[in-house]
């Protein structure tokens, strides 16, 4: 009995042990053949995978030795993680057939590349396949619809092509699919309506054409949808309305047209939808102010007409609304003022009429864009509630009135524009200090008063444009010891006074515009010091004397206009350093003697204006090398001599050289140059004159001196022994 016993017991031993050698010998196979692989690649010096080491009979399974390896219960490899690894390499050489028990896949985050086998249909108990992050090129096997278990299938980031597969719609167990930033092109397959357990879908930045089909309506477990940045065509069907989960809805910068469907309307969870910069018309759907959930709106950049919807004033949770770039007319809808969430709000550019609501007042906004519409009235008393405003953009509108108390005292302003209106008021009072503040354009208005000392107390303040207001008084000096100014427009005002020498500090400037005005004195020297200017106008003021020489510190400038005032004496040879200068304007000033010859080093000009100025001497030196296409302009100066033959003068009107009595050449209007007088004289039809004339005359000369021969011969025949008849015939 015993002894049975004991029998029993072996055997059942040997069965129990018996597998063990073959789940050692498989976890042996595949680790040789991941070694293979691993062999096949370039692989950082760092990098975790150095823990795969050749493996034996008596060594440890990969399980538990190798980085990013995973085994099951029975020793075989199920998980594969090896994100972020420096790997460098293909899958070609990859063990598709031997790890067949794959269920995670990662080979995210390194620089794999070539295509994407279609050995991957192996791998038929996969459930997460992430190749994201690599440089995979090809197209997507259709191979990989036979993953029938798949639930994620991350492949963005890579340098995909072609169409995405229609077998893809086979992965009825895909929960997340990511194909965005490759080059897939072709159209959405419509087989995708078959992912019925479709949470997450992101398809953005590729080259997708075609329509949005109609079977994206069976998604109804969709809770992302990203597919942005195509070129998707056609309506957005009004099937998506079934999509009750959704909760980002973005299709922006595609080719969509056709109005929004107002099923849009039923994505009662949507919480962004974004469809800008699209050909969608039409009007904004009443329906969208049942998103009570929504706190992101971007409907700019289409053609979209009518009204701004009163129903978007029940969005209590929206805090990005941008409708700019449309058609849309009418007024501002008072409710827009109700949405205390509100931060953004951009509704530029369209036909905007009527009065801001003073709702707008009692707003947290952070940033604020109506600018190029055709608003009127006063601004909202507290436009800047809470303290929190740093844009304002309100330029190219019909705004009237004083700026209000609010954004007077706005510490948190950082850019405002309130160009190309008609606010009023003294502007000394109208605005305070603004530590924050960068640019400020308060151009095309009607303030008055004199320049405030207190631009000089924003110490971040780069750009601050004043021109073409009421503004009287001079310079004050604080200003221009605003060092940080890159910019400063002053111009078409009523300012007085000299330009101050202290604007020489001013060395971070770069675009400086004075004109217009009734600045009296000289350039200042100083002004060389300003050797990053690009561009500097000090036109139609009362400037006298000299160019300054240091004007050659300019090496940047691109355009320069000193015309309208009374500088005088010659043009400084230092103009030619200015080798980068585009528009060049001088004129109506009482410039003297030659026009310099470094001119000519000028080769980017495409505006010269020297015209109204007492330039004397001749125009041959300076124009040599310029080409055709400059607009030129030297009338009335006391310029002598021919013009030139150059290619700058090629076709020139008498426009741009009349006024100047010395010039001659080969352009209408001019006289004839001496030479070229002389050179008509030997025109062919002059010397067929000649010989009209001359020959005849000369034919007559021998004719008549061979009569006078033939008398004489005669008359001596007479006196002479007669000659005998046959030889006296034989004369002609």
């Amino acid at each position: 009995m015993s002894s049975n016993f004991l029998l029993f017991s072996l055997a059942l031993l040997i069965i129990t042990l018996s597998p063990i050698p073959k789940f050692a010998s498989a976890s042996l196979e595949e680790a040789n053949a991941l070694l293979k692989w691993k062999a096949s690649l370039q692989i950082q010096n760092n990098s975790l995978v150095s823990s795969w080491l050749p493996m034996n009979s008596t060594t440890p399974a990969p399980c538990t030795s190798w980085f990013g390896v995973v085994c099951n219960d029975d020793g075989r490899i199920h998980r594969l993680n090896l994100t972020s690894s420096g790997l460098n390499g293909t899958l070609q050489e990859f063990p598709f057939s031997l790890l067949n028990n794959l269920t995670h896949f990662e080979l995210s985050v390194n620089t794999f590349f070539g295509p994407i086998p279609p050995e991957i249909q192996l791998l038929s108990k996969l459930v997460y396949l992430d190749f994201s992050a690599n440089r995979f090129s090809g197209v997507i096997p259709p191979e990989i619809g036979k993953l029938a278990g798949l639930e994620t299938l991350h492949l963005f980031e890579n340098n995909l092509t072609g169409s995405i597969p229609q077998e893809i719609g086979q992965l009825t167990s895909l929960y997340e699919l990511a194909l965005y930033d490759n080059s897939l092109q072709g159209v959405l397959p419509p087989s995708l309506g078959n992912l019925k357990n479709l949470t997450y879908l992101y398809l953005d930045n590729n080259e997708l054409s075609g329509q949005i089909p109609p079977e994206f309506g069976r998604l109804v477990n969709l809770v992302e949808v990203y597919i942005s940045q195509n070129s998707l065509h056609g309506p957005i069907p009004p099937s998506i309305g079934k999509l009750s989960k959704l909760t980002v809805l973005y299709l922006f910068q595609n080719n969509l047209n056709g109005s929004i469907p107002q099923e849009i309307g039923n994505l009662v969870s949507l919480e962004g939808i974004s469809l800008f910069a699209n050909n969608l018309s039409g009007s904004i759907p009443t329906s969208l102010g049942n998103l009570t959930y929504l706190s992101l709106l971007h409907l700019y950049q289409n053609q979209l007409s009518g009204p701004i919807p009163t129903q978007l004033g029940n969005l209590k949770s929206l805090t990005n609304l941008a409708l700019s770039e449309n058609n849309l007319s009418g007024p501002i809808p008072s409710s827009l003022g109700e949405l205390s969430n509100l931060q953004y709000l951009s509704i530029r550019n369209n036909s905007l009429s009527g009065n801001i609501p003073q709702g707008f007042g009692g707003m947290d906004l952070v940033e604020l864009e109506m600018d190029t519409n055709q608003l009127s009235g006063n601004l909202p008393n507290d436009l800047c509630h809470g303290g929190k405003l740093t844009f304002l953009s309100l330029s190219d509108n019909q705004l009237t009135g004083p700026i209000p108390r609010s954004l007077r005292n706005c510490p948190s302003l950082f850019r405002a524009f309130f160009d190309h209106n008609q606010f009023t008021g003294d502007i000394a009072n109208s605005f305070g200090v603004y530590p924050s503040l960068d640019f400020l354009d308060l151009s095309h208005n009607k303030f008055h008063g004199q320049i405030s000392e207190n631009w000089s107390k924003c110490k971040n303040l780069t750009a601050l444009g004043i021109g073409s207001n009421n503004i009287s008084g001079i310079i004050p000096p604080e200003l221009v010891k605003s060092t940080q100014l890159h910019r400063l427009d002053l111009s078409s005002n009523h300012i007085v006074g000299e330009i101050p020498k202290e604007i020489g500090k001013m060395t971070s400037m770069l675009y400086l515009s004075l004109a217009d005005n009734q600045l009296s004195g000289i350039v200042p020297l100083e002004l060389g010091s300003l050797r990053e200017l690009i561009a500097l106008d000090l036109s139609s003021n009362r400037l006298n004397g000299a160019i300054p020489r240091d004007i050659g510190h300019w090496e940047h400038m691109y355009y320069l206009n000193l015309s309208n005032n009374m500088l005088s004496e010659k043009i400084p040879s230092e103009i030619g350093k200015l080798s980068q200068l585009t528009h060049l304007d001088l004129s109506h000033n009482l410039l003297t003697e030659e026009i310099p010859s470094e001119l000519q080093s000028l080769q980017n000009l495409a505006v010269l204006n020297l015209s109204h100025n007492s330039l004397s001497g001749s125009i041959a030196g300076a124009f040599r090398d310029f080409h055709s296409g400059i607009d030129i302009n030297l009338s009335y100066n006391e310029l002598t001599g021919p013009v030139p033959p150059y290619a700058i003068f090629v076709n020139a009107s008498i426009e741009v050289l009349q006024g100047n009595p010395g010039l001659c050449g080969n352009v209408t209007g001019l006289k004839p140059c001496p030479s070229q007088s002389l050179m008509k004289k030997k025109h062919p039809f002059h010397h067929k004159l000649i010989l009209v004339v001359v020959l005849p005359l000369f034919g007559a000369l021998l004719l008549g001196l061979f009569m006078s021969g033939l008398i004489a011969y005669r008359r001596q025949k007479q006196i002479s022994p007669q000659e005998p008849l046959d030889e006296e015939e034989t004369f002609p």
